[in-house]
């Protein structure tokens, strides 16, 4: 983890997201629980679309990021969320407000995203991005672990206000930690003058042309539209299939967060010397192997060690997309496509969830995981040439792809 300790504007940079993911969930999981407990299960459903809805102006709000400087905007967008919270904390609003407040807090959540991993490039230089986007993976996903957990024993333990209190503490430590990043490049000052609207149109015009972010975007879709079916299955496949306990159970969650930490740790430790292109395939074929093994075990055991390989999958993935698009995208175009790019998955998840269901209901979960593992894998069929095409290279051989990774 060299870049963590000699690159300080790294390092603030990295604990920042990791801070920032980390509140995201903790707020999420405490207000999930709070809401359902005072207005019911129609409840929690409003407040998941509230929580869900702006996730797809992405492209907008990464314009946002082409358009202002991504440290200021990362910093209002912490600032914002820090009293969003204090006002739920303080003022305890009714379920109409406290919607509103969370659309809010979403939506600058939302802006967050595509300006963190566009100040990325201007942080460190070109071929260090692979290991600088595994070593923020590792940091975010164990955030997107551990905020869960956090989240449910401060409610348990302090109640919603108090840690409510701590969560908009915590964004306040963010916004600190992103203001102290300093060393950075001036890149796109130029830009600044141009009208949002024509930010905008741009970067789309980025997204449609060119053909590394189309194929990231198209395997990005496809993909998620499969592997989301697995969080539909995983429940009933330990409860009728397997006989498993909700430890158990529990334990399948578990494997994978650990895959996706550890996926994206061993990155960091291979540094530049892994291509990115062979880390996405390697990606999909852990992603889909791992579903497909999970759906087809006749144990818990090799169903959990299912989990794991596809965690590491979707590690990998999100790694090897970021760098793929800053390595190949003008920098001044990073936040709408990074917008538009992350738009993705929140509508394939969404088709999954409406397709899923029925399926789930006609075939039963192990072949539900069947499909979602098979249709990881046909993406990688799909993706793998595109991808080598409009990176000018030939699809690798085993003897090359070993000569790559040596």
């Amino acid at each position: 983890m060299s870049l963590l300790r000699g690159n300080v504007a790294f390092r603030r940079y990295w604990s920042a997201r990791l801070v920032s993911y980390t509140n995201d969930q903790l707020a999420r999981t405490a207000l999930l629980i709070a809401v359902y407990d005072r207005h019911g299960g129609g409840a929690v459903a409003l407040l998941l679309l509230a929580s869900t809805v702006p996730r797809l102006l992405g492209p907008l709000l990464g314009a946002l990021a082409d358009r202002f400087d991504q440290r200021r905007l990362m910093i209002g967008c912490d600032t914002a969320q820090a009293l969003t919270y204090l006002a739920v904390a303080l003022l305890a609003p009714p379920l109409p407000v406290l919607l509103a407040l969370i659309t809010a807090a979403t939506t600058a959540a939302t802006a967050f995203t595509p300006a963190g991993r566009s100040l990325l490039p201007r942080l460190v230089e070109r071929e260090q991005l692979p290991a600088a986007n595994a070593q923020l993976a590792t940091g975010v996903n164990i955030g997107l672990a551990a905020g869960p957990a956090v989240g449910g024993l401060l409610l348990a333990t302090l109640g919603l206000t108090a840690t409510l209190l701590v969560d908009a503490a915590t964004f306040v430590l963010s916004a600190l930690l992103i203001g102290g990043v300093r060393t950075l490049s001036t890149t796109g000052v130029t830009r600044r003058s141009e009208p949002l609207h024509t930010v905008l149109r741009e970067g789309l015009r980025v997204v449609r042309g060119h053909s590394v972010v189309r194929a990231v975007s198209v395997g990005f879709l496809v993909m998620v539209m499969f592997a989301a079916l697995d969080n539909l299955a995983i429940v009933p496949l330990g409860r009728a299939e397997l006989g498993a306990t909700e430890v158990t159970i529990g334990l399948l969650g578990t494997a994978y967060g650990v895959g996706m930490v550890l996926g994206p740790l061993c990155l960091a430790r291979a540094g530049v010397r892994i291509r990115m292109d062979l880390v996405l395939y390697g990606a999909l074929l852990a992603l889909g192997a791992g579903t497909l093994v999970t759906g087809l075990s006749p144990v818990i055991a090799l169903a959990i060690a299912g989990q794991a390989v596809a965690g590491v999958g979707a590690g990998w993935h999100n790694v090897a997309a970021d760098t793929l698009i800053q390595q190949n995208v003008p920098a001044d175009r990073l936040g709408v496509v990074f917008g538009t790019v992350y738009m993705f998955p929140y509508a394939a998840e969404a088709l999954a969830y409406a397709v899923g269901a029925p399926l789930l209901a006609v075939v039963g979960p192990r072949w539900v995981l069947v499909v979602s593992g098979l249709g990881v894998l046909a993406t990688l069929g799909l993706i793998a040439p595109l991808l080598t095409r409009a990176l000018g290279l030939r699809l690798p051989t085993p003897g090359r792809f070993a000569a790559a990774n040596g």
